[in-house]
């Protein structure tokens, strides 16, 4: 189905590059009805990257062209590839440096089997030719280049139909970052691969379904495809699909399900799905309460470093709940395990803990750096808090001018506490 959904976007997009080019460019408008063809031949697309590398050139170097070997001595692949070889610092300067990719990878293929994949990505090269050229090109350095590696597998991908190659393109896409980011590849090259069964695939694009990252969100869509990867033994989509099941997305709420497929996961060493199943024993949802399997799970899970596990087995630790006895020292270490990972109630309650030496031994400084963490992760409790000590100036002098500032901000992130002991202290 997406292939078709492809097709017909591709086709949409010829029709407004045919009559862009029917005023600018006239060879462009004689040849790019052939690549609306259904089986439309490679040695067509390597004579339309020949023809734009070309054109790049005699705008940029025009002098340079004279030692360019005679067009009729090499295949049409190989006079592009000449170009792209000899003129590499040129056109690094003259084309974005996703369409550079592109033009180096379609020009190295010698075999096309997924012509629609393709043709998108020569479509991408064209609209910039004939909309973008002209607007200014960020230079890019060779280190920033890995085109050696993503030409390696774009050809595993289309001349072999290699789904792990075909996996790995929609991750490249999805680890770009900035004005390069572009999600609709990473979907194009995991729907491929997903299509032909790859588990990896298919839980990736599962999650741009489930988010609506560069799709419109599906909850069902996400579902079925965390399931097929799920069935293949997937750890990762056998948790989202609990969690599905779970929380009765795109599904009826199933708890049994939601047991079954969190117990796979976690004994495949998905730290989330150990966590869940604490929550599941803690809460006893659909099976009987287990406070030992409860704090077990959690133990599991912030062993296995999920932040949500060490900050809970914290509290645990420091309240003695769920059969453990109280041990302080126990809470604090998994509490600090969590800071670590920037946990914003972990930095809170940490300064909680020593501003009121609730382990037995207060330590004011201790509690203003836990509570500042906090703040900076945006915590209006942790800004109140840092106004009172300042402002109570126990444990450390008094100072007004801190105060006003931690209330200020506190009533600026919506405290009335805070604005009216901000008003007091101004007033005074």
């Amino acid at each position: 189905m997406y292939g078709q959904l492809l097709a017909k976007k591709n086709k949409e997009r010829i029709v407004s590059l045919q009559k862009l080019t029917q005023t600018e460019d006239t060879w462009f408008a004689q040849n790019i009805n052939l690549i609306t063809v259904e089986q439309v031949q490679l040695a067509t697309l390597h004579k339309i990257l020949y023809q734009v590398v070309q054109g790049l050139l005699k705008k940029n170097q025009q002098r340079h062209l004279q030692i360019i070997h005679p067009e009729q001595t090499k295949s049409v692949q190989e006079n592009v590839l000449t170009l792209l070889a000899e003129y590499d610092d040129l056109l690094r300067d003259a084309i974005p440096l996703p369409i550079y990719i592109f033009i180096w990878q379609i020009s190295s293929l010698e075999r096309l089997s997924n012509c629609n994949e393709v043709v998108d990505d020569v479509l991408d090269i064209l609209e910039w030719y004939f909309i973008h050229q002209n607007e200014q090109v960020e230079a890019f350095d060779e280190e920033d280049l890995d085109h050696e590696e993503i030409i390696d597998l774009y050809k595993d991908a289309i001349e072999e139909q290699d789904t792990d190659a075909q996996f790995q393109l929609g991750e490249y896409y999805s680890a770009i970052d900035g004005e390069y980011f572009r999600p609709e590849k990473s979907i194009k090259w995991f729907e491929l691969a997903a299509s032909q069964g790859n588990a990896d695939a298919q839980y990736a694009l599962g999650n741009f379904y489930f988010e609506g990252l560069g799709v419109q969100e599906n909850y069902n869509r996400a579902f079925i495809l965390y399931e097929a990867a799920a069935k293949q033994g997937h750890p990762d989509a056998a948790n989202n699909l609990a969690d599905m099941y779970f929380n009765g997305e795109g599904v009826l709420e199933n708890l049994v399900l939601a047991k079954k497929w969190f117990d796979f996961a976690a004994q495949q060493g998905v730290a989330e799905a150990m966590f869940t199943l604490g929550i599941i024993y803690e809460q006893g949802l659909g099976i009987d309460k287990n406070e030992e399997q409860a704090c077990s799970y959690y133990r599991r899970s912030a062993e296995a470093g999920y932040v949500e596990a060490q900050y809970r087995l914290g509290g645990i630790y420091l309240e003695g709940r769920l059969g453990q006895p109280k041990d302080v020292n126990r809470g604090l270490f998994w509490y600090e395990k969590a800071a670590e990972q920037y946990h914003v109630d972990a930095f809170y309650d940490l300064g909680f803990i020593w501003s009121q030496g609730l382990t037995g031994i207060r330590n004011i400084e201790k509690g203003i750096h836990w509570f500042k963490q906090a703040a900076l992760q945006g915590d209006l409790e942790a800004k109140l808090q840092l106004g009172h000590i300042y402002n109570k100036g126990e444990g450390i002098a008094r100072n007004i001018k801190e105060a006003i500032k931690w209330y200020g901000l506190a009533a600026e992130a919506g405290s009335e506490e805070a604005a009216i002991l901000l008003q007091e202290l101004k007033g005074k």
